[in-house]
């Protein structure tokens, strides 16, 4: 399972809200739901924090199993993480601007279209 899994099946096991657990690491609400949500991965230090509150290891929480790392290794986990998450921000932002890019086109061409129309009504009206 991924780390966004792990937090809400952990936060679920111990039956807590988000809000709840939010409270114990010190963090807003928002925050845990952009983790579990994959929009956003916690630093090394509220993971370890994380991972005491559900009682699992560092290594459990990310998917790893046992735990067989060391705090260097957990950063290069959640900097990659992290670099997956830019990549995936970056291709919707992209697709959210050639959407925005067509529905201009569309909206410039259904004005040039009304605008035409009413040219010929005008120019009939006048005859």
């Amino acid at each position: 399972m991924t780390l966004s899994e792990n937090i809400k099946n952990l936060r679920k096991r111990a039956v807590m809200t988000q809000e709840q657990l939010a409270d114990k690491l010190g963090v807003t609400r928002q925050t845990v739901s952009k983790w579990e949500n994959n929009m956003s991965v916690p630093d090394t230090d509220i993971l370890s924090e994380m991972a005491d509150v559900f009682d699992v290891s560092v290594s459990e929480l990310l998917g790893y199993g046992a735990d067989n790392g060391s705090t260097k290794d957990y950063a290069k986990i959640l900097a990659s993480l992290n670099g997956e998450l830019a990549e995936k921000s970056r291709f919707r932002k992209s697709i959210l601007r050639i959407i925005k890019a067509v529905l201009i086109l569309l909206g410039v061409g259904f004005a040039a279209l009304i605008l035409y129309i009413l040219f010929w009504m005008f120019i009939a009206a006048g005859m």
